[in-house]
């Protein structure tokens, strides 16, 4: 499903990075041009990026690539309070000016992996978390060399995940982001419930076999699995606070039958719902 096309810079023209803290989840699924380094707060809800979806965790650190589609979702009210730290730099730029500078092979590389998105984890996490507050109040030239520092991190790292499947170059399609968006969010905020084909379809002004073979074709996914990815995210977010017999949270979660949710379950994860807690408590 196309996303919308968002302009990160537009109030910094000429430049080729801002830094700042903003709300996530009251934006739509966008992508833009330039690279996003995000740190999140202890928010909770969920993140699409590309064709996955996943629980959103306090303090990752997220790298979204140039043309990935993403979004952020939760049912807090209280989210906006605890906004999240976001760099955005431009890598055409930054590459043309490093050209002139060095060999910019590695950074090149590094760029395209960006396009699939990346978690990153231990020592690299830490380094770049206190680069991105220092960098929040510093002057610009120490933002600069900052930013500098940063990509050097990034560069040579081998601590993070790939958060997609296959790179993503999405280019601008009109009203279509806001379409996808109505349909994202209608899943998002019902899947506890039954989720009616027929209202996703008519959010999307499309027959029910239209919507269905347009859905598959851009997601990789039918919408039945999409659906029950969200649900199973959920229920793995309920299984980590340990409060609820299993049986409990698979009706919690939307699925009509406890043989459901462990079928499901097992088939996204790799792993039945009760195994999945043992491992977390041992």
């Amino acid at each position: 499903m196309r996303p919308i096309y968002a302009k990160t810079l537009t109030n910094f023209e000429g430049r080729i990075f801002e830094i700042r803290e903003e709300d996530p989840f009251s934006a739509e699924y966008h992508f833009h041009n330039e690279c996003q380094l995000t740190l999140t707060s202890n928010s909770t809800g969920q993140k699409y990026i590309a064709d996955q979806f996943e629980n959103c965790e306090a303090d990752e650190l997220i790298l979204i690539g140039p043309g990935l589609p993403h979004r952020w979702y939760s049912k807090k009210t209280d989210h906006a309070k605890t906004p999240f730290l976001s760099l955005f730099f431009d890598p055409e730029a930054i590459s043309s000016l490093s050209e002139s500078l060095f060999d910019s092979t590695e950074l090149h590389e590094f760029f395209i992996r960006s396009r699939q998105g990346m978690s990153f984890y231990g020592p690299t996490k830490h380094k770049l978390k206190k680069l991105l507050r220092k960098m929040l109040c510093a002057s610009d030239i120490q933002k600069t060399a900052y930013l500098f520092e940063s990509l050097t991190i990034l560069v040579v790292t081998e601590e993070y995940r790939l958060l997609s499947n296959i790179p993503y170059l999405i280019r601008p399609a009109k009203n279509e982001g806001e379409t996808i968006d109505s349909v994202y969010k209608y899943v998002f905020e019902n899947f506890e419930k039954d989720i009616s084909l027929d209202e996703a379809a008519h959010l999307a002004n499309l027959t029910k076999p239209a919507f269905c073979r347009f859905f598959k074709a851009r997601t990789q996914k039918t919408f039945s699995r999409f659906v029950n990815e969200i649900r199973v995210n959920e229920a793995c977010r309920l299984l980590r606070l340990n409060e609820n017999q299993i049986a409990h949270i698979a009706y919690a979660c939307g699925f009509n039958s406890l043989p459901n949710f462990n079928k499901f379950f097992k088939s996204i994860k790799g792993i039945t719902p009760s195994d999945y807690k043992t491992k977390l408590f041992t």
